[in-house]
C-alpha cells in the first residue's frame, strides 16, 4: 500500500509539469478511447479499481467501469464533472482528492467512451 502511494504522489507531481489551455489546438486530433489516451495519473489513481477502457473488466467487480458510467442514461459531460468533484469523498480507498483540471480532463477522458450501441456487460 505504501508503493501506492508513492507512486500516486509521483503521478500527481507530474502532471504539476503539464499545461492546460481550455482551448483546443486547431489540428487537434480526437481522442480515442484507447490505453494510449489515458491521462497516466488516471491510471494511477484509478487503474487499481476501475476498468478504463471499453473492453476491460473492471479489477475490483464493485467499482464500474469508465466506459459503464460513460455510458448511464442521462449522463452529460457536465453531471460527470459534478459527480467526480464529490463522489470520491468516503470510503478510505476512494478518498481521491482531484483538482478542477484533472476532474475536466477525467470526463473529458471517460466521455470519450460513450457510444451508441454500447452494452453493458452481464454482471
Amino acid at each position: 500500500m505504501k508503493l501506492f502511494g508513492v507512486t500516486v504522489a509521483a503521478a500527481i507531481s507530474l502532471t504539476a509539469c503539464q499545461t492546460y489551455s481550455a482551448e483546443p489546438a486547431q489540428d487537434a486530433v480526437p481522442v480515442s478511447a484507447s490505453a494510449e489516451a489515458i491521462p497516466v495519473y488516471v491510471t494511477a489513481i484509478c487503474g487499481d479499481c476501475h476498468a478504463l477502457t471499453g473492453n476491460a473488466v473492471s479489477p475490483n467487480p464493485e467499482a464500474p467501469g469508465f466506459a459503464d458510467v460513460a455510458n448511464s442514461p442521462g449522463l452529460t459531460h457536465d453531471t460527470l464533472v459534478a459527480f467526480l468533484s464529490d463522489a470520491h469523498n468516503y470510503p478510505m480507498q476512494m478518498d481521491v482528492d482531484l483538482d478542477e483540471a484533472d476532474i475536466e480532463d477525467i470526463a473529458d477522458y471517460m466521455m470519450t467512451l460513450k457510444s451508441d450501441d454500447y452494452v453493458t456487460p452481464p454482471s
